[in-house]
C-alpha cells in the first residue's frame, strides 16, 4: 500500500483554495487504504486490498448577517474532483442560515510529524495467510470453530485553508482478532498497534483458544454484586462511554455530561489516571484534528480527580482557552471527543489482581453495552467470550453470561487494583483505548442467561 504523498496532497489542496471565491475556504484531501483477510473454519471468506480518496471542501460566504457555511465532498483526489466539491459547497452555503458565532478559520500551526508504520503498509497477503493457517490449526486441534480478521489500514490527510493553515499527516493500524467457539464455550483475543511489530499473533491465538477450551460447559450463576477483574476488552467497552458521553466540551455545555458538578473533584481512587494521548506509541494518531489544529496530550483524570473536557476551537473560545485539538471535521453536529484514551498502568500482574479476590468474576469482554443515564454513566450490557468464577484467589470454572446494570462512576469508586501490562483494546461498537486490566470491588449484575 502506498499513501498520497505530502507534497502532492498539499499542492492540490492549496491550488483549490486559491481558486475559491468564498470569504473563507478549507480543503481536506484524504486517502484511506486497507488490506485485510476475514476467515472462518474453512479458511478465508473475504479479502480486499483497496483504497479510497475523499476531497472535502468547506466554504463560508458573507451574506451581511453572519457567515453562511457549508461543506461538500466527493470521491476523488484530483484538482478537478476538488472543483466539483467546491461548486457544490458554494451552492449549499447560499442556502445556509447565517451564523454570527462562527470564528474565523485558524492560521498557520506547527505540528509533530505523524507517519504510517512502513511494516503495516507492507504486510502482504502471504504473511496474513500464515497467521490464518496457524489460527485454523490451533482451533482444529482444540475442536473449536474459529472466526477472525487480520487488517492493515492506513490514512493520509491534508488540510489547507485560506488563513494560511497547511497540515499533513499519516497514521496506521494493524490488528488481529480471533474468536473461537464450541462445546458451549467461546473465547476471544485481539491485538492492535501501529504496525505488525505490536501484534504477537501466536499469543492472540493461544489466548483465544485457551479461553474457548476453559469456557466449555459453563456453570449457571446467580446475578448479584461481585468483585470483578476486567480484562482490557471489557475495560474498553465501558470506559469508551466516558469519551462518548462526557469528556467532550459540548456535552458539558449541554449539561448532559457526567463532568457537570464533578469537574475538578477527586471522585475515584488515586490509582486511576487517564489521558488522551495522540502520540502514544501503541496507538499513534494523526497530529491534528478535523480543523487542522494540533492534537494536544490532554489529562482527563489525574489521580482520581476529574479534569476539564477536550475542546475544539469553538468550544475552547467559549471557555476562554486554547483548543485541545479534538474537533470533528467541520461543520459537524458532533462535538469534540477524545479518541486516544490511555489508562495509566499500575503495578500488579493479572495473576496478582485475581489473587486479591476471595469470590468474584474474571470478565473477558462485554457486548451490547449501552448508556441508560449519561450523567451518571449508568450502563447496561452483557458478558461474552469467557466469564470465569474466581474463588480464593484462583480462576475456576466458566460460568454462564450475565447482564449488568451499573453506574461506572460507582464501579470505578471501588477500583482497588490496576494491572501493569497495557494493550490496545477495542469495543464491539467502535473505538479503542490503551488500558491494563482493572479490579473493581463491586459490580452489579442484574440477570442471568442460559448460555
Amino acid at each position: 500500500m502506498e499513501l498520497l504523498a505530502r507534497e502532492q496532497a498539499l499542492e492540490i489542496a492549496a491550488a483549490l483554495v486559491r481558486e475559491s471565491r468564498a470569504e473563507e475556504c478549507e480543503a481536506t484531501l484524504e486517502h484511506a487504504a486497507e488490506r485485510f483477510v476475514r476467515f472462518a473454519g474453512g479458511g478465508p471468506t473475504q479479502n480486499a486490498d483497496r483504497s479510497r480518496f475523499e476531497f472535502a471542501v468547506r466554504v463560508r460566504l458573507d451574506g451581511g448577517k453572519g457567515l453562511q457555511e457549508a461543506r461538500a465532498s466527493v470521491a476523488g483526489s484530483t484538482l478537478q474532483d476538488g472543483r466539483r466539491a467546491l461548486a457544490r459547497a458554494m451552492e449549499l452555503a447560499r442556502f445556509a442560515p447565517p451564523n454570527p458565532e462562527l470564528l474565523e478559520l485558524g492560521g498557520a500551526v506547527q505540528l509533530r510529524e505523524s507517519l504510517a508504520a512502513p511494516a503495516c503498509l507492507q504486510h502482504a497477503f502471504a504473511e496474513k495467510a500464515a497467521w490464518v493457517r496457524a489460527a485454523l490449526q490451533a482451533a482444529s486441534a482444540a475442536q473449536l470453530e474459529p472466526a477472525g480478521l487480520i487488517q492493515s489500514s492506513a490514512q493520509a490527510r491534508a488540510i489547507v485553508n485560506s488563513r494560511g493553515r497547511a497540515v499533513y499527516g499519516q497514521s496506521s493500524r494493524h490488528s488481529f482478532a480471533l474468536s473461537v467457539s464450541g462445546g458451549g464455550g467461546a473465547g476471544t483475543a485481539q491485538a492492535s498497534g501501529a504496525g505488525p511489530e505490536h501484534v504477537e499473533h501466536a499469543a492472540v491465538i493461544a489466548r483465544a483458544v485457551d479461553k474457548g477450551v476453559r469456557s466449555r460447559d459453563p456453570l449457571p450463576i446467580e446475578p448479584g454484586e461481585y468483585t470483578v477483574v476486567l480484562e482490557p476488552l471489557a475495560v474498553s467497552a465501558v470506559l469508551l462511554f466516558c469519551a462518548y458521553q462526557g469528556f467532550g466540551a459540548r456535552e458539558v455545555e449541554e449539561r448532559s455530561s457526567f463532568l457537570c458538578g464533578r469537574e475538578g473533584q477527586p471522585i475515584w481512587p488515586a490509582s486511576l489516571s487517564i489521558v488522551d494521548d495522540p502520540a502514544n506509541p501503541l496507538m499513534p494518531a494523526l497530529g491534528f484534528d478535523g480543523e487542522g489544529t494540533p492534537r494536544q496530550r490532554t489529562v482527563l483524570v489525574e489521580r482520581g480527580r476529574l479534569c476539564g473536557p477536550v475542546t475544539d476551537r469553538q468550544h475552547a473560545n467559549k471557555r476562554g482557552q486554547a483548543s485541545s485539538g479534538h474537533a470533528q471535521p467541520q461543520p459537524s453536529g458532533l462535538g469534540p471527543m477524545p479518541q486516544n484514551m490511555v489508562v495509566a498502568r499500575g503495578e500488579a500482574s493479572l495473576q496478582q489482581l485475581v489473587a486479591g479476590v476471595e469470590r468474584g468474576l474474571l470478565i473477558s469482554q462485554f457486548h451490547y453495552t449501552n448508556a441508560i443515564d449519561p450523567k451518571e454513566l449508568l450502563l447496561t450490557g452483557m458478558t461474552r467470550n469467557g466469564t470465569f468464577l474466581i474463588e480464593d484467589g484462583r480462576v475456576g470454572r466458566a460460568v454462564t453470561n450475565l447482564r449488568f446494570t451499573q453506574s461506572l462512576i460507582e464501579a470505578l469508586a471501588g477500583l482497588d487494583g490496576v494491572g501493569r501490562e497495557a494493550e490496545v483494546a477495542g469495543a464491539l461498537f467502535d473505538g479503542e483505548i490503551v488500558t491494563p486490566p482493572l479490579r473493581l470491588a463491586r459490580f452489579r449484575f442484574t440477570s442471568a442467561t442460559d448460555f
